[in-house]
């Protein structure tokens, strides 16, 4: 399962084989599909051409390749709604592939700032005194909150970026 986050892009990703030879697809066309299985637009299809969601399969948009077989698509922030699922599959346009597919969460993006917290991935922002940096956990690098200390109440507050 893949958790993706509100309020940002999130990128889905899969791999595909083809058929006759179990070979990586490389080359060509692949287009995802995203269905949302719970929440208002259960059992639809997110339609990417023209950013709505459809009662019939639609393609929620071509991919790229990122390498050996590996395709990925970015979805933008209004497709994710919180505490929804949803689950992504992938098509060569050819029908040369074996169907692939994976569950996908939404979460709310505060919930990747405290995993962050929890897992120490803070630092103090250079130049801003009593200010850290909330660092993303998938990266380890990209700043995704700030976090200000405070003596009184509120005594932290923090701004998801």
């Amino acid at each position: 399962m893949q958790i993706v986050y509100t309020g940002q892009a999130n990128v889905i990703a899969l791999p595909l084989v083809a058929k006759a030879s179990g070979n990586p697809i490389v080359a060509g066309t692949v287009n995802f599909y995203l269905q949302a299985l719970t929440g208002t637009e259960a059992g639809k299809w997110y339609r990417g051409s023209d950013q709505t969601w459809q009662a019939a399969e639609s393609i929620a948009g071509a991919s790229a390749l990122t390498g050996d077989g590996h395709w990925g698509l970015s979805l933008a922030t209004a497709v994710w709604t919180k505490d929804v699922q949803y689950f992504a599959y992938a098509k060569e346009s050819g029908d040369l592939h074996i169907p692939v597919g994976k569950d996908i969460l939404c979460k709310s993006a505060m919930t990747k700032v405290l995993a962050a917290w929890a897992l120490g991935l803070a630092r103090d922002k250079v130049g801003s005194p009593g200010v850290q940096e909330i660092l993303d956990p998938d990266d380890g690098v990209t700043v995704i909150a700030e976090v200000t200390m405070s003596e009184t109440t509120p005594y932290r507050q923090v701004t998801v970026l």
